[in-house]
């Protein structure tokens, strides 16, 4: 449901809110008048059937009708949530309405150059930001004689066809990325495929296509690798994800594009 982006998650929030007030309706209609009060004595479980304000207490359900009892508790259930859905559709109207259209970020990125000159930027705007971001230096991993040389549209050379694949679905989106970016967890030093900067919140994530799973050795190295990922706080569909392939089972292309619209953007 959540797209990382504040102001689109409040209108998909309200959108489902109106869905599921409006099932609540609908349900609570084909419901039996009253409601259910439940008493226990030792072990046993008395239900009551109650239909008058007068007679809180309401009439025994007989021990067969165990349907009476569960269509007035599901009813009492649907009742607390429509309560608290109207309250919060109340709520996301307001945040909806209320919430600015322009970006903290975009208030430098308004200003003319001379101005500029003359800020210190609080917070940047994006295409600086991420200027910023592609231009911190790194050693990549580096590639042995005699492989296959895969190249993407930005230019860079990859280790796969897959890799070449990923790297220009990236690049068509506008995700910002590097390619095997070093990173050191326990002492030791991993390439992660892609490091990929998420804009709507900024932060890093990192992008493993794990391409041979049908390779015991590789498949083997490669657990320890997301284990070691773990145990240091990058954690799958969190802030790591992965995509798979064998021989017989290559990439899926659709879940590469998945991944761009739900959780690189």
């Amino acid at each position: 449901m959540y797209t990382k982006n504040i102001s689109v998650d409040l209108r998909h929030r309200y959108a489902w809110v109106c869905k599921l007030i409006d099932a609540c309706q609908k349900s609570i209609a084909r419901y039996p008048e009253g409601r259910l009060r439940i008493y226990r004595r030792g072990e046993n479980i008395f239900y009551y059937h109650v239909t008058d304000n007068k007679n809180p207490n309401g009439k025994i359900i007989d021990k067969n009708d165990h349907a009476l009892a569960e269509s007035l508790a599901q009813k009492t259930y649907l009742e607390t949530i429509l309560k608290i859905a109207l309250i919060e559709q109340q709520i996301l109207q307001s945040a909806i309405k209320e919430y600015p259209e322009r970006k903290l970020e975009n208030v430098y990125e308004s200003y003319s150059q001379d101005r500029k000159s003359l800020v210190h930027p609080f917070a940047l705007p994006d295409d600086e930001f991420v200027q910023a971001w592609m231009a911190k230096p790194y050693k990549p991993k580096g590639f042995k004689d005699g492989l296959p040389v895969y190249t993407t549209m930005r230019g860079e050379r990859v280790r796969s066809k897959s890799e070449q694949l990923i790297a220009d679905r990236l690049y068509v989106n506008g995700i910002p990325y590097k390619y095997e970016c070093p990173i050191t967890l326990d002492g030791i030093t991993f390439h992660p495929d892609f490091t990929i900067l998420r804009l709507s919140d900024r932060k890093e994530i990192y992008y493993e296509h794990l391409g041979r799973m049908d390779d015991p050795n590789y498949a083997e190295e490669n657990v320890y690798k997301l284990n070691t990922y773990a145990r240091n706080g990058l954690i799958m569909g969190n802030n790591l994800y992965a995509t798979f392939e064998t021989r017989n089972q290559p990439l899926d292309v659709s879940i590469v594009e998945l991944l761009i619209r739900e959780e690189f953007r």
